[in-house]
């Protein structure tokens, strides 16, 4: 008897064992999550729906495991103070969506010890969010992007052969389109494009731009600035009546009217971020999963070049994802 039960003691310990390994592992996990997401432009959040799809079908459901704390974009100031309103609540995970909030989470992120996972972030090794792409090391990691900016404009240089002059309204106070702005000067420089610097801070900004535009300006040139990506409804209703292209850093805009991109697809690098965050949730430390680079994509929204008369030669369409309509039609 005593044997049997001895027998009966290991084995029930066995079994607790093997439960709490696969606990431990996040099988039979059913711990609550708390997601605090930091965002500074509308734009992005396109990144935030993918993200929450992609965790969703790796088993952590908006509503179910994981609770979303979201108050939709904020800017300046703003950003640091909901940064730290975030942190009062103890998330599990901290999700930023542009580099502006980026920055303003990884700030209190690091004091409370809190993992972060930036979709993206431009450049996030400039900025200190991470050690090295390969290991972030800082509790932190994500998705950045390489520079797509001259390849855009080269291809819109090849859709628009006599373009001579563009537009590239800019929020200043934002690292990404400084970054972007460097890179595209000399290129534009061999291409002949004069490039017309105009700042955008806000909306008042972005409007004064559009309306001091020179009479030989032939596009409007939207650089990896968040704020300004964010205003392709207001863009299409100055660029569309002059009867100008429109291009923009992601696949979006162009699904709103604008004329290309060569850029990021939001949804898709949000989908990146969401495998990031699932591991994290199973216990790998941010700072151990490698940075990852979003893919960029050209894009021809074939209604649009309708519109403005643009025939884009075949060796492009082959290439191209075409998109055959608008979400918006006008811009409204």
């Amino acid at each position: 008897m005593r044997l049997r039960w001895t027998m009966v003691a290991v084995g029930g310990a066995a079994l607790v064992a093997v439960f709490a390994l696969l606990r431990w592992g996040g099988v039979f996990d059913d711990r609550k999550l708390v997601i605090g997401v930091l965002n500074h432009a509308m734009v992005a959040e396109e990144a935030l729906d993918g993200f929450k799809s992609s965790l969703s079908a790796q088993g952590y459901a908006e509503g179910g495991r994981v609770t979303y704390h979201y108050r939709g974009p904020v800017t300046g100031p703003a950003l640091e103070a909901e940064a730290e309103r975030l942190a009062g609540l103890k998330p599990d995970l901290f999700l930023t969506l542009s580099t502006p909030a980026a920055k303003a989470g990884f700030a209190v992120a690091k004091v409370t010890g809190t993992p972060l996972v930036f979709a993206p972030a431009s450049d996030p090794m400039a900025i200190g969010l991470v050690e090295s792409l390969g290991r972030p090391g800082r509790n932190a990691t994500g998705v950045t992007f390489g520079i797509q900016e001259p390849v855009r404009l080269q291809w819109l240089k090849t859709m628009l052969p006599g373009l001579r002059a563009v537009l590239v309204p800019h929020n200043p106070d934002d690292a990404s389109p400084q970054v972007s702005l460097a890179k595209i000067r000399p290129v534009a420089a061999d291409l002949g494009i004069r490039l017309d610097l105009a700042h955008a801070r806000n909306v008042a900004e972005l409007d004064a731009a559009l309306a001091g535009m020179a009479p030989d300006v032939g596009a409007v040139f939207v650089p990896v600035d968040a704020f300004v990506a964010s205003q392709v409804p207001r863009l299409l209703l100055a660029t569309l009546s002059r009867g100008i292209p429109l291009t923009t850093p992601h696949r979006g805009g162009v699904v709103e009217g604008a004329f290309m991109s060569y850029g990021l697809d939001m949804k898709a690098l949000g989908g990146q971020g969401a495998r990031l965050a699932a591991q994290v949730f199973g216990g790998v430390p941010a700072g151990d999963l490698p940075v990852e680079t979003a893919e960029f994509r050209l894009v021809v929204n074939m209604e649009t070049a309708g519109r403005l008369g643009i025939e884009v030669p075949d060796h492009i369409l082959r290439q191209a994802e075409l998109i055959r309509g608008t979400r918006g039609g006008d811009g409204r």
